[in-house]
């Protein structure tokens, strides 16, 4: 709210977790009702293009601190997952350039925040929970929290801004780090055109990524 104080081209939706019951975001529930605090889905809406463009939207993960819940991480590993918000913290990031640069696009910025803990309140494995989409998910691991938060996000913003592309930023498996080490993210997309266009940008910045082909 500080970033867009004065903005006249924002509006701002946030669902806290009554909101979220109401419109059965399942997943991110879940994963957050072990803890005390709230869970949020803050979705901001720029409009700096026409009013005819389509958005394009950026949906990072934000686990503010991620025990890896029942499946609890081990020392070594829990120490420093406060960084498991940081998908949502370069949403914010690229939020806060977009507005410096006045950038003549229309886009979302969505943070989903939980925080995935243990408790006797905290979902189990082997749970099966409805997602916003109406599918169900059974709970192999407790640790792989941040693809269900995601998941609802990312339906949750389909259905009701229907964005023309959406990049997603996630820390989601420590896999990425041993494939291709610090320096470079992982790259999924099923558009080569948008690849590209993100490979060119990574090479401008020098902030790298390399692809990682999916089967279509």
């Amino acid at each position: 709210r500080k970033l867009v104080k004065g903005v006249r081209n924002i509006s701002i939706e946030l669902l806290n977790k009554k909101e979220m019951r109401k419109f059965g975001l399942g997943l991110h529930l879940a994963v957050n009702q072990g803890s005390l605090k709230e869970p949020k889905l803050i979705i901001v809406k720029y409009t700096g293009g026409k009013a005819k463009d389509k958005f394009a939207a950026f949906i990072g993960k934000g686990i503010t601190f991620d025990t890896g819940g029942l499946n609890i991480k081990t020392t070594g590993n829990i120490e420093s997952m406060r960084m498991d918000m940081a998908g949502a913290a370069a949403v914010v990031g690229t939020f806060k350039n977009i507005l410096s640069l006045k950038v003549k696009r229309n886009i979302l910025f969505v943070c989903a925040l939980a925080e995935n803990v243990t408790g006797s309140g905290a979902y189990k494995p082997g749970d099966v929970i409805q997602s916003y989409s109406g599918k169900t998910v059974e709970i192999g691991n407790t640790d792989a929290e941040g693809r269900l938060v995601l998941a609802d996000a990312i339906s949750y913003v389909i259905k009701n801004y229907k964005p023309s592309t959406i990049v997603d930023i996630a820390t989601l498996t420590g896999a990425c780090i041993v494939a291709l080490g610090l320096d470079y993210s992982g790259l999924m997309t099923n558009s080569d055109s948008l690849a590209e266009q993100l490979k060119a940008s990574s090479k401008a910045t020098d902030d790298r990524v390399w692809q990682l082909h999916l089967y279509t």
